[in-house]
């Protein structure tokens, strides 16, 4: 810093400076102009002038000690649901076990997640205040620590605004929509019980491999063949296939279950009966499901939302599960990222609460959305791929490796994950007061990093394949 008070020695004035004058000479010591727009908007002034000696507190109270990194090895928080995949079939699992983390391998492995929410949340590992070893600590209590350093010019937010997960789905989630934020904090006020935080949670899906979904209405004339195709349906709505969507959906899920289980029956009697290279893709679906979830209701939203089946050879896919808009994921891996809630409304597929009244009542009954919420990635830089739904939350950034992958400059706290192959990724800093070194990290199968706001992620090596997922916003 000594640079810095002798250049602030020649050009101040009565230990005062000019806004423009601090800019050259931050500009002139070779700070990043990005860097010295936020510095300007961090340090305290009189809309014009800055006082010298507020740079040099700056730097002493708010700029983080060298002891803090620009990234961090995190480790995730594991969920263990009946829907999950078995251990030596799961992503979840190969992802989190170590020597160190041995896992059960009677459960299913359903989850990983990444981030700060009080439902799983994950830990770090820091260089101990002596300097020996290391301490424990979660993600979140090392944001609160010093947020200045992990959240830049956000640090008033205090933490995270998403979540990152990974899932190995082997059986339905649950018929389901999230709520926008109004409906949330509604929701939080008055059943605080079911529904735990007031905030929204938009989510998106990044498929690895075959996955399958609902997602969305399909077509009302669409529908309307299937009602007047499907006796069983049929026998549940009657005849009113002139009613709206709205009507149909929830004269269907108001059914009386004694007799949605006795159609479901039928159904189920009637595709078995059949040869199996007959059947549809949604018939064989409703196969599975009637296994899972015998006499379930949810088994006819088949015939209400969008079955989608992304392949393999089908890269950069996403499914984004907008609010209001239901959904249920069927089977597959997939990166998941979303708002920080975890806050779901279910009606079918789950012996979970199943919140019939406020999920009929919440969702947009829109029949065309289908090519906005499933599509592809788009090209953002060399090897890497850009997901952007429209919400502030989150964005995810997919990089490929096996050949050059071009710089990433996150100007906000970001979490990342290899889920194939390894990287060696340098982690550097664009702010020079930072205190923190560049530094290489080998991001291999599994391991997962959180980097503070403002670092530039460089692949400087990487294995044919391999594939990493970076959380931001």
């Amino acid at each position: 810093m000594d640079l810095v008070s002798d250049v602030f020695d020649k050009f101040s004035d009565g230990g005062r400076i000019a806004q423009a004058s601090l800019r050259l000479i931050l500009q002139r010591i070779g700070l990043p102009e990005h860097a010295v727009a936020q510095l300007l908007v961090l340090l305290p002034s009189d809309g014009k002038t800055f006082l010298c000696k507020d740079l040099l507190t700056f730097v002493d109270d708010v700029v983080a000690p060298p002891s803090y990194p620009n990234a961090v090895l995190v480790r995730p928080a594991i969920q263990n649901h009946a829907w999950g995949k078995p251990w030596e079939a799961s992503l979840v699992a190969r992802l989190s076990e170590s020597p160190e983390h041995p896992l059960d391998r009677s459960c299913a492995y359903a989850e990983l997640w990444l981030g700060t929410h009080p439902n799983g949340p994950s830990d770090v590992k820091l260089l101990a205040p002596d300097g020996y070893g290391n301490k424990v600590s979660s993600l979140k209590e090392m944001i609160a620590a010093s947020p200045q350093h992990w959240l830049g010019e956000d640090a008033a937010r205090g933490d995270l605004p998403y979540l990152l997960k990974i899932l190995s789905v082997n059986q339905a989630l649950s018929i389901q929509a999230h709520p926008h934020k109004q409906l949330a904090e509604y929701l939080h006020s008055s059943f605080p019980d079911r529904y735990k935080d007031a905030n929204h949670k938009p989510e998106i899906a990044l498929p690895l491999g075959d996955f399958e979904a609902l997602v969305g209405f399909r077509p009302l004339e669409e529908i309307r063949q299937h009602i007047r195709e499907v006796r069983e349906l049929q026998r549940l709505l009657g005849d009113k296939l002139q009613l709206k969507l709205k009507d149909l959906y929830s004269r269907l899920m108001r059914a009386e279950p004694a007799a949605v289980a006795q159609q479901v029956a039928s159904l189920v009697h009637r595709l078995c009966r059949r040869e199996e290279s007959t059947l549809s893709a949604e018939e064989r679906l409703i196969l599975r499901l009637q296994k899972d979830y015998p006499g379930d209701v949810g088994i006819f939203s088949v015939y209400f939302l969008n079955y989608v089946h992304i392949k393999a050879d089908m890269p950069n896919s996403f499914i984004y599960c907008a609010p209001n808009e239901p959904h249920a994921y069927l089977s597959g891996d997939c990166v998941e990222c979303m708002a920080l809630s975890d806050n779901v409304v279910r009606a079918g597929l789950t012996p979970k609460f199943k919140d019939v009244e406020t999920l009929l009542g919440m969702m947009t009954y829109q029949d065309d959305r289908l090519t906005q919420l499933v599509g592809r990635g788009e090209r953002f830089a060399q090897n890497i791929v850009k997901y952007e739904p429209p919400v502030e939350d989150f964005k995810v950034f997919g990089l490929h490796g096996g050949s050059p992958v071009d710089p990433l400059y996150l100007p906000r706290a970001a979490i990342c994950i290899c889920v194939k192959g390894a990287f060696s990724v340098k982690f550097a800093a664009s702010n020079f007061l930072s205190g923190a070194a560049p530094q290489v990290e080998e991001v291999s199968f599994g391991r997962a990093f959180f980097c503070r706001a403002g670092t530039t992620l460089q692949v400087t090596k990487s294995q044919a394949g391999s594939q990493l997922f970076v959380a931001t916003y």
